[in-house]
């Protein structure tokens, strides 16, 4: 697995789950437990659209 996605292969739910995660780290109202829990969400509907 050595390809890049296009933008517009990613979907719309990937796209706002990774949204939600740069805004609560950037605003700081996430611990590391739940950050992981949540990338590891994301990574999951990832794979299950590729």
């Amino acid at each position: 697995m050595n390809g890049k996605l296009k933008p517009e292969e990613i979907s719309i739910e990937v796209k706002l789950g990774l949204l939600k995660i740069c805004n609560n780290v950037m605003n700081n109202i996430v611990t590391p437990n739940e950050l992981i829990k949540d990338l590891e969400k994301l990574v999951s509907q990832i794979s299950l659209s590729v």
